[in-house]
């Protein structure tokens, strides 16, 4: 391990140590000449000229080829920055901004999302697989430390709504359970009418909650202020509740934390294509 460390230090400061070890070359050749007979050689003009050439040979010799190894270190990080904005940074940010600019726009508050590509429902959700594949190969060697603590701080945003997404949908069909039985009616029969109604009441709009969740219960008439209070009571009791507080909390912290990740990784295509590519 001592070794391969040893090693892969050399490589990652070749230039720098190539440029040491020509200096102290120089140096000792230099210093080898005066050794010689430094006298010898101030004295005889053909003696003097000969070791200038030398010296003038040996050092245009270096420029020349730190200049062709300069040439040649940027044609390699050219195509290194590239590749690592085809490979890594397109393809994360492209799967972000649908996610973000289409599939939460059609479907806020989403009640499936997963973390591997798969099919899609009628409703998209949010499939979060592109950093899973990068991190899963040797890519992931090449990702900057910035953006990888970045894609780890939104896949915990994430996860953490995506924890809490469900006690939601079930807390919210208590409430309405718990309200339609206050007011002298029956419990809606449809299992997951929490998930029916949650997508409207988490982010608050003011539709016909009851109409909306007895659609397959066949609904039950109502005086229309009755159905107007029922509404209203939903509204009021779950804009209270601690989980659904607590969700739109972390739906709002992770859609944060996604647009900063989208605007870095454009700042980082946008780098690259401005230096390398324009």
């Amino acid at each position: 391990m001592k070794r391969l460390k040893a090693i892969f230090f050399m490589q990652k400061h070749k230039k720098f140590l190539f440029f040491i070890a020509t200096i102290i070359s120089v140096g000792l050749g230099i210093l080898a000449i005066e050794k010689i007979n430094g006298k010898i050689i101030s004295d005889n003009p053909t003696m003097f000229g000969v070791a200038g050439t030398l010296i003038g040979a040996v050092i245009g010799g270096f420029f020349s080829l730190m200049g062709s190894v300069w040439v040649n270190s940027k044609q390699q990080k050219a195509t290194q920055n590239i590749k690592r904005k085809n490979i890594i940074y397109s393809p994360i940010y492209d799967e972000l901004v649908d996610i973000q600019n289409r599939i939460l726009i059609g479907n806020p508050y989403p009640t499936i999302i997963r973390f591997e590509k798969g099919m899609q429902t009628m409703l998209p959700h949010p499939q979060f697989s592109a950093w899973g594949r990068i991190k899963a190969d040797t890519r992931y060697l090449e990702v900057p430390d910035l953006l990888s603590k970045q894609m780890e701080q939104l896949e915990e945003a994430v996860r953490k709504y995506q924890n809490i997404r469900g006690k939601s949908s079930n807390e919210i069909q208590e409430i309405f359970n718990g309200i339609l039985r206050k007011n002298g009616l029956a419990e809606c029969r449809i299992v997951n009418v929490g998930e029916v109604i949650s997508k409207y009441i988490l982010p608050d709009k003011r539709i016909d909650i009851y109409g909306e969740a007895m659609e397959f219960d066949g609904e039950k008439k109502l005086d229309n202020c009755i159905r107007m209070k029922i509404n209203s009571e939903i509204y009021d009791i779950c804009n209270k509740n601690q989980i659904v507080l607590e969700t739109r909390l972390y739906y709002k912290n992770w859609l944060k934390i996604q647009s900063e990740t989208i605007q870095m990784l454009g700042l980082l295509i946008r780098q690259v294509l401005l230096k390398y590519e324009g």
